[in-house]
């Protein structure tokens, strides 16, 4: 009978309902919020984010990471230049300071899966091996959600008699950019849409060859679509800003999951077309 059992078990038991994987910890890494976004077929590249707490009296550094999902894992860090996102492997690792919590969210630092075995499915979950300088692996699974997820779903860890709460990462204002990586065999994009809300929008497209150096190529195009939405494409030829940097003014008429298209002229006679889902708020 309930009365019988501690008060503190049966909230856990009640609150386990709505998890997703539970923090792992080794030494005094815990890695917790560890999530995904399901993937389009065909897709090559997904992100991953998850809140790493250094509880220690000395920092860590996150090394490396690797999965059986994909080819590659890297760790990948954002920056802003000239008005466009990108991002770059960080090589020396990523630091962890002492008594903080470093998280890795969309916009931002973030683990990078390349070259996926299959799609990343909504509901799967992505076993992830990480990797520290002083806690050493780290196995921790990455829940996957929908195409347009914001954040992780609460977790609770319990493997301790009350219900320790991991507060969810809050989506940017619908202001701030929107940030997608288009990854192909031959050409890769870091596109920028600003604002990330519905309206008129600015879109920048820098692109790199797949050495990551910066790429020139003859003409761009971008195409905006939303068939849930009953919208029909909307195509716009975009403009040089630098030789591997276009710009394109356009409008996404309403809010929601968008398909982004690109159309790459690589040279006269040799094209190259990258899609990727998009979220307009």
């Amino acid at each position: 009978m309930l009365h019988h059992i501690p008060k503190a078990m049966i909230v856990v038991a009640a609150a386990l309902a709505f998890i997703g994987s539970a923090p792992t910890s080794a030494h005094d890494v815990v890695v917790g919020q560890a999530w995904s976004r399901a993937t389009p077929k065909g897709a090559k590249v997904a992100g991953g984010y998850l809140a790493i707490e250094n509880r220690g009296a000395a920092p860590d550094r996150l090394l490396s990471a690797s999965s059986a999902s994909a080819g590659k894992v890297e760790i990948h860090r954002m920056s802003m230049q000239d008005g466009i996102m990108t991002m770059r492997p960080i090589e020396d690792g990523l630091l962890i300071p002492p008594d903080q919590t470093v998280t890795l969210a969309p916009g931002g630092d973030h683990i990078m899966f390349v070259g996926l075995t299959a799609p990343f499915e909504e509901g799967q979950r992505i076993p992830v091996a990480l990797r520290f300088e002083r806690a050493g692996r780290v196995d921790v699974d990455f829940e996957v959600g929908p195409v347009g997820a914001k954040g992780p779903r609460l977790q609770i860890a319990s493997s301790v008699p009350t219900a320790v709460v991991v507060p969810a990462i809050k989506a940017a204002p619908a202001d701030e950019p929107f940030f997608t990586h288009l990854c192909g065999t031959q050409v890769t994009a870091d596109v920028t849409i600003r604002p990330g809300r519905h309206g008129p929008v600015e879109i920048l497209v820098k692109l790199e060859d797949g050495d990551e150096k910066p790429l020139s190529v003859d003409a761009l195009s971008v195409t905006l679509s939303n068939p849930e939405k009953n919208v029909p494409p909307i195509a716009a030829t975009a403009e040089r800003v630098s030789s591997d940097t276009w710009k394109v003014r356009t409008t996404a008429a309403t809010e929601g999951k968008w398909s982004l298209s690109l159309g790459i002229d690589l040279k006269p006679g040799e094209r190259i077309d990258l899609a990727a889902p998009i979220l307009i708020e």
